[in-house]
């Protein structure tokens, strides 16, 4: 799914950090019984790496705002308010809430998707 994104050409500034991340997330889930967990964290920890250089390096306090109120309003018609990179990362991150909510759906849990949506 990552290399689908090419955030590494399409954001030169942002840090390409997956297998680190990964390795993060390997020591926090370890067990093969979390595999799952761990594709969640990873997928999850690579877009907020993505946000976070963008927060750090590279947005101007003007888009940096516009995309804080488009995450608190999370609703996809709030990308129209966005600079042109940042609809990539804020749909990215839309996207990948429900890409998760529908895989844990099929677990019976889809309710955990929702609660971190509201924090």
């Amino acid at each position: 799914w990552w290399k689908d994104l090419d955030f590494t050409t399409k954001l030169p500034y942002a840090r390409d950090r997956l297998v680190e991340l990964y390795f993060w997330d390997l020591g926090t889930y370890f067990e093969p019984q979390y595999a799952f967990g761990r594709k969640i964290m990873t997928q999850l920890n690579y877009i907020l790496s993505i946000i976070d250089d963008t927060y750090d390096a590279y947005g101007t306090l003007e888009e940096l705002s516009l995309f804080t109120e488009a995450v608190q309003r999370w609703n996809i018609e709030a990308v129209d308010t966005l600079p042109e990179y940042m609809k990539l990362i804020y749909r990215t991150l839309l996207d990948a809430f429900n890409e998760i909510e529908e895989d844990m759906a099929k677990q019976g849990r889809s309710h955990c998707v929702r609660y971190a949506k509201e924090e």
